[in-house]
């Protein structure tokens, strides 16, 4: 917490004027004839517990641990990876297997249709098909199949009935000029991991953000609870004068109205410290809502006790240094260069499928065929090497003796490609567009950190006087003290230089903290707040 010195001299300096007064050493609240004097706010929490006391690291790692919006980021990576995994199923094999029976009759309009006196000619079939398709890297297509059938029908001019049919093929496709290599998958799974490069950079700047929401909400916790207790000494130190002027009023040398005023002024002052416990309230349930995960936390039943003070620490590094350093590790700018990488991919990918498509086609394979072979007779002939079944198609098949082959080249020329050039054009101005953003961004960061480098300097000069402020405040206090002790001075006079000095040492408080936000501020400006907070990303370490 805040520690200011000066209040707490005053106040042990007018008590040893007034010895008989017996102020309570402890924290508890004391009795002053018809007064009581409020405890702090830090001593009635612990009273009333639970209490919970934080130092800043603590509260950025609780709020790393447990924000919504950083859970929010790590779905979206998650997202982005289950994406590429889609994509390269396109690569994935894919096996087809088809069977089944068929059958067909049909008048006979024709002798030569079945022959003899056949009124209708029928034909029962069976199949029993196998395909295997695999789409390989670089834009080629993989296709073998093996396809079985069995007909049977009732024409006379059919020599093998029943017959089967197998045949094998392996066919190959290529593409030599557009679709080569860099094919639409690829392009995509590219973006893809550029996405993932990209939601990395998003990741660590909402993590800077949130580091310096919870910093911002750690100190004005801290000033909160610092000005409520700067009010209390007020508090404090309007009863000691109160009965200071009770003991004169009774030995005749101080109107009675005195202490009316004296009552009043105490008043006043617990009024304003009530108050100041709204601001307290305030910062406090903001810096919960960056630390609980929702509404049924248990952090939301604690009080909050902040026990660390604002450092004055000077910036290593000039303002230009600052604005390198910037340029360098700021992600927004991170991210419109991936962006640009993104572009050139989509650019380069249409510069090609803008082109002439030559595919080339090759394939390999055999046939195989058998049955129940029939001489010119209509006898069944057993020595004919066709006799048999889907044995002796297969065996055929696969020893290759009715060799099946071919290559061929495909071209296909666009004569006019309109979607082509405008998909070109767009990638052009898309470029143009990041780069001027680039150069945007680039300004705003630089004024970004000019704004956070020449205000703290400006933060560090207010605080200065306003330290000189209150240490003049709390001397001319001692000094009034002392003439009004000596009967040279009011009781008005006191009261009022009381209240200067109250004001004065919340105004120092103020800039104190104002100060370590403008810090802050620069730490996010040159994106180096999370290294200053001893906080190591693991993006997605639960996952």
């Amino acid at each position: 917490m805040l520690v200011k010195p000066s209040v707490t001299t005053t106040i042990l300096w007018v008590a040893l004027l007034l010895p008989s007064q017996g102020w309570g050493q402890d924290s508890q609240a004391a009795s002053q004839g018809d007064l009581v004097i409020p405890e702090s706010y830090v001593t009635r929490m612990r009273q009333d517990g639970p209490v919970l006391e934080v130092t800043l690291k603590e509260v950025i790692r609780l709020a790393l641990v447990n924000n919504l919006e950083i859970a929010i980021e790590n779905y979206n990576e998650d997202l982005n990876q289950e994406q590429i995994i889609r994509t390269r199923g396109f690569y994935d094999p894919t096996y087809n297997m088809s069977f089944g029976r068929s059958s067909s009759e049909s008048p006979t309009t024709s002798s030569l249709q079945a022959g003899g006196a056949i009124t209708v000619n029928k034909t029962d079939r069976f199949t029993f098909d196998n395909q295997l398709l695999q789409n390989v890297a670089g834009g080629g297509i993989l296709d073998i199949s093996f396809i079985n059938s069995q007909n049977e029908t009732n024409s006379r001019f059919s020599f093998i009935n029943p017959r089967f049919n197998s045949t094998f093929n392996v066919a190959f496709t290529q593409p030599l000029w557009r679709g080569f290599r860099k094919t639409d998958t690829e392009r995509q799974i590219e973006l893809f991991n550029l996405d993932s490069d990209i939601n990395e950079t998003q990741f660590e700047q909402r993590v800077s953000e949130i580091v310096q929401q919870v910093q911002t909400q750690y100190w004005e916790l801290a000033y909160a609870v610092e000005a409520n207790e700067t009010q209390r000494q007020s508090v404090e130190l309007a009863a000691i004068q109160y009965e200071n002027n009770r003991k004169r009023v009774e030995i005749g040398v101080m109107a009675p109205i005195e202490i009316t005023a004296s009552q009043a002024e105490i008043a006043r002052r617990e009024q304003e410290m009530i108050q100041s416990e709204v601001q307290i309230i305030i910062a406090q349930n903001a810096l919960k809502r960056l630390l609980a995960s929702d509404s049924g936390a248990s952090i939301w039943n604690v009080a909050l006790i902040p026990t660390e003070t604002p450092q004055i620490v000077d910036v290593p590094i000039s303002l230009q240094e600052s604005i390198r350093t910037a340029i360098e590790r700021r992600p927004e700018l991170t991210q419109i260069q991936l962006q640009l990488e993104q572009n050139e991919v989509n650019r380069n990918y249409l510069q090609k499928d803008g082109k002439p498509s030559l595919n080339l086609r090759a394939n390999f394979g055999s046939n195989g065929a058998s049955g129940e072979v029939f001489d010119p007779q209509q006898n069944p002939d057993p020595d004919d090497p066709r006799f048999g079944n889907f044995t002796k198609a297969w065996t055929q098949v696969f020893k290759f003796e009715f060799p099946v082959w071919g290559v061929f080249m495909d071209l296909q020329i666009p004569l006019r490609n309109r979607s082509n050039d405008a998909d070109l054009a767009t990638a052009v101005i898309r470029e143009r567009q990041l780069l001027s953003t680039m150069k945007n961004q680039e300004q705003m960061i630089i004024v970004e950190v000019r704004n956070a480098y020449e205000g703290l300097a400006t933060r560090r000069k207010s605080l200065e006087a306003a330290t000189v402020a209150s240490r003049l405040s709390s001397e001319q206090l001692d000094g009034e003290t002392k003439r009004f002790e000596a009967g040279l001075s009011t009781n008005f006079e006191v009261l009022r230089f009381q209240r200067d000095l109250a004001q004065s040492q919340v105004s120092e408080l103020r800039a104190l903290v104002d100060y370590q936000l403008a810090l802050t501020a620069l730490q996010k400006a040159l994106f180096v707040i999370v290294e200053e907070s001893d906080i190591v990303l693991a993006k997605g370490s639960g996952n």
